[in-house]
């Protein structure tokens, strides 16, 4: 794809499989949360006769690649010209997985983001969420890489709420406790980059959970794949920017043994075929008799330390 033709692609057409809905539009310009900045306000403008933009909580502008350059650089990722040409190929292309999620089987969020206000985000602390994740069977420590502890205010009760927080690449965070599951901001997946600069392998998980489940099982801080954290079964269209022209050899599903999972693993499967060299594997063999990963994680008849890959 050359420049001119990049330039052709609607900014407006990418926020929107971003996921970032505008706060007002007008005929020549619509007002945007930022895609590269943490601020509160709406403070990014779509032009849509120059097909630019412009972000007043930085300050700066430009066209398609300078969007696509700094979101790149914003979310963690590599940033050269090959890689924004590339990233900019998967998002005209689509962005999303060839197959369709079943929405119905997902049940609506209890509380949408933005009746929520994360106050406070801080190392997890509170004895609260200490023992939930004794529950869960996830140390301390390595909860502590990866998540924080945020307090958070509903609009709607006028209450204020104690969560693990997990920043996503959307610049908001899904949020966990005993008894929550929902998100502050903007919902999105998140990634982790793994140990070399160019994994040969990356899983797909659908909450956190289960990611620091196994990483508990083999008794490590960290490993040498790439992973992505759904958050929930609706969000596996976002996936595919991630993986698409990364030079992946395996792709690894974790997903739930129910119809949602079943659903979610099939439409990764589908993607996984539409690319060339990419191999995936299933690994629902391993809890094959439980719900999700924690579940089998927790069960007392579980052998710890003994999950080989």
């Amino acid at each position: 794809m050359d420049k001119d033709h990049a330039d052709s692609i609607a900014i407006s057409e990418i926020l929107d499989k971003l996921q970032i809905q505008p706060q007002h539009s007008g005929k020549a310009k619509a007002l945007y949360h930022s895609p590269f900045s943490k601020e509160k306000q709406p403070s990014f403008w779509v032009y849509f006769k120059t097909n630019t933009w412009y972000d007043y909580a930085i300050p700066a502008g430009g066209d398609l690649h300078e969007l696509a350059w700094r979101y790149l650089r914003f979310a963690g990722e590599a940033y050269t010209p090959v890689d924004v040409e590339r990233w900019i190929v998967n998002m005209a292309r689509g962005g999303l997985l060839t197959e369709q999620l079943d929405k119905s089987i997902f049940p609506p969020n209890e509380v949408d983001g933005p009746f929520l206000t994360a106050k406070s985000v801080e190392q997890i602390r509170f004895i609260g969420l200490i023992k939930y994740l004794e529950g869960l069977g996830i140390p301390l420590s390595l909860a502590r890489r990866y998540a924080t502890e945020l307090k958070v205010f509903n609009h709607k009760t006028g209450k204020t709420f104690i969560a693990i927080g997990i920043e996503n690449e959307n610049g908001g965070h899904e949020l966990r406790n005993p008894f929550f599951n929902g998100f502050v901001q903007q919902r999105g997946i998140t990634f982790f980059r793994g140990k070399p600069p160019r994994s040969s392998g990356i899983h797909v998980f659908k909450d956190i959970f289960d990611f620091l489940s196994v990483l508990t099982q083999l008794d490590c801080q960290a490993w040498e794949h790439d992973t992505i954290i759904l958050h929930a079964n609706s969000n596996a269209a976002l996936a595919a920017p991630y993986i698409q022209h990364y030079d992946y050899k395996t792709l690894y599903t974790w997903m739930d043994n129910d119809p949602a999972g079943q659903s979610t693993t099939n439409v990764l499967h589908g993607f996984v075929r539409s690319q060339p060299g990419l191999v995936h594997l299933k690994m629902n063999r391993v809890y094959e008799d439980f719900l999700s990963v924690n579940a089998w994680h927790v069960a007392p008849e579980t052998r710890k330390n003994h999950l080989k890959l």
